[in-house]
């Protein structure tokens, strides 16, 4: 029922520690985990990336074309990652991901793809030949933008995407649907419930996870802490949510710093965040229909 994947990637970020998480969560029990939730669970192991993939700090892009060269390996392998008979868990790995991931499913289901994001920031950095920015923070910049640099899925738009928990809206978000944190609280969890119910109901959904959206205290391990930011419980609430939906085909786990992860005790918490919120989702789901024959 459950179909995990790992991206064991920094190639958008400056810093490494992301790449190490998906043997981090492994390690940790994250399968035992899933199971003894009831959730039977496959693991495909990780994307296999290009060795020596290239680090350097020039502008426009931090490592370029090392993110290219990641997000081509997750579209190639896609088969490997994406189950369509199962629900799909891949572990990040930085948040730049995201390209890869939406450009494989894209080119399975065109125009029924929508991107739920649940982030701290709203990664559209657009690129500037006068500053280097990781890719991490031009993610969703580079799906809904024309650009010589990385050719954007045809089928996307920045309409088929929502940023769900971003603490600081910018002036140009290029037209992507934003709910703010305090929207989000404001509304008990509910604003989400109307972005849903907007999504026509043979829509695809990919649910991009982002820890930062945790608040520092709970989630010191993120790659950027956020000083505020959604609560663990919070969190289980959401997501539950969007796995209880039946269009919600996969999840990206990502910015999850195994470096920082000192003691090992973030990774137990993400854990149980996932395990429990994605067991709950899907056992939560509706019944499939049984289509009968008639000879």
């Amino acid at each position: 029922m459950l179909h995990i994947t790992g991206v064991p990637t920094y190639a958008g970020a400056l810093y490494p520690g992301t790449d190490t998480t998906p043997a981090a969560l492994r390690n940790s029990g994250l399968q035992l985990a899933f199971e003894q939730a009831g959730v039977s669970v496959t693991d495909a192991g990780d994307i296999a990336l290009p060795d020596n993939l290239p680090r350097h700090n020039t502008a426009p892009v931090r490592n370029w074309p090392g993110p290219r060269l990641v997000w081509e390996s997750i579209t190639a392998q896609g088969e490997s990652w994406f189950a369509p008979d199962k629900f799909n868990l891949l572990l990040g790995g930085d948040c730049s991901i995201i390209v890869g991931t939406t450009d494989y499913l894209a080119k399975l289901y065109g125009d029924k793809l929508y991107l739920i994001v649940i982030d701290a920031h709203v990664d559209v950095v657009k690129p500037d030949p006068e500053v280097c920015v990781g890719a991490a923070a031009m993610g969703l910049w580079f799906l809904t933008n024309e650009n010589l640099l990385w050719t954007k899925p045809a089928t996307i738009s920045s309409e088929q995407i929502t940023v769900v928990g971003c603490q600081q809206v910018l002036s140009e978000v290029y037209g992507i649907h934003t709910i703010a944190l305090e929207t989000l609280r404001e509304s008990k969890l509910q604003s989400i419930a109307a972005v849903l119910a907007a999504i026509p109901d043979d829509a695809k959904l990919l649910v991009h996870f982002d820890v930062d959206a945790i608040n520092q205290q709970e989630m010191p391990a993120a790659y950027a802490p956020s000083e505020t930011g959604l609560t663990i419980v919070e969190c289980k609430e959401l997501l539950t949510r969007l796995v209880t939906d039946p269009r919600t085909i996969a999840m990206e786990v990502t910015e999850f710093s195994a470096q920082r992860d000192t003691d090992g005790s973030n990774a137990v918490s993400l854990i149980r965040l996932l395990s429990e919120s994605i067991s709950l989702g899907l056992k939560a789901r509706p019944a499939k229909k049984v289509v009968r024959s008639m000879s």
